[in-house]
């Protein structure tokens, strides 16, 4: 019985100090802090046809651009594009940039989508610049967002650098 009880306590103990250590270790994983990566819903790697279904359930006010896998949206005021990849079959989005109508003051908004993001801003040449996800690009020039997957950029400049 002593033992049992010795062994009951050493393993409080080590949860504890488990818990003191990682407090992460007790929240289960729903909770666990979840990066956005979307723009209005729109995401870089999300297919043509659930960019579709977005825009339907979500009555956005679209129109398909120039380009065969662009949209372009007004959504609360801001001028949001969508850009597809026009050579993959599923045709996913590679970039969303969304033209804000009145950001505000400068130091506000970039509070608010670092908040927004969960991500450090990082202060460059053209404005701000946070990594949202995997390979994910997120900038802030004063004006507009452009959420861009960089990898999917790089080779579609390499593509039309090939033409």
């Amino acid at each position: 019985m002593k033992i049992a009880i010795v062994i009951a306590g050493l393993i409080v103990v080590a949860v504890a100090a488990l818990v003191a250590i990682q407090p992460s270790f007790l929240k289960p994983a729903s909770l666990a802090v979840v990066k956005k990566s979307d723009i209005f819903g729109f995401s870089p790697g999300m297919t043509f046809e659930e960019t579709s279904k977005l825009v339907s359930q979500r009555h956005y006010l679209c129109r398909q651009g120039r380009r065969s896998y662009t949209l372009e949206c007004d959504i609360n005021g801001a001028k949001v594009t969508v850009d597809g990849d026009a050579t993959d079959a599923r045709h996913p989005i590679w970039r969303v940039n969304a033209t804000l109508n009145n950001p505000g003051p400068q130091d506000a908004a970039v509070k608010s989508i670092s908040d927004q993001f969960n991500a450090q801003a990082i202060k460059d040449r053209q404005g701000w610049t946070w990594i949202v996800g995997r390979g994910l690009k997120l900038s802030y020039d004063g004006h507009a967002l452009n959420l861009v997957d960089e990898a999917a950029e790089a080779r579609l400049r390499k593509e039309e650098a090939k033409r």
